[in-house]
């Protein structure tokens, strides 16, 4: 697992549990020995936008599933109930 992926990870089950998003989460990586770099609000707000856009995505493509699966059970019951 990457860098960018491993915060990713971690911002993604921080929202799980902290309300109003991005404002209340602060995230420090240590790479190395001695070396801790704190991610700014900007960094963390953009990547809170990526993994929402990813859960809308997600939210969209189970619609369509649905609307899907839902036309073809209206479909196989319409042709049921017109069969002689």
């Amino acid at each position: 697992m990457t860098r960018d992926e491993t915060i990713k990870l971690t911002i993604k089950s921080l929202l799980e549990v902290v309300q109003t998003g991005a404002k209340n989460i602060e995230i420090s990586v240590m790479e190395g020995f001695n070396k801790v770099t704190s991610l700014d609000l900007a960094q963390i707000e953009g990547i809170v936008a990526d993994i929402e856009r990813e859960k809308e995505a997600e939210a969209e493509r189970k619609r369509s599933r649905l609307a899907a699966t839902a036309e073809s059970q209206a479909a196989m019951a319409a042709g049921s109930s017109s069969a002689p």
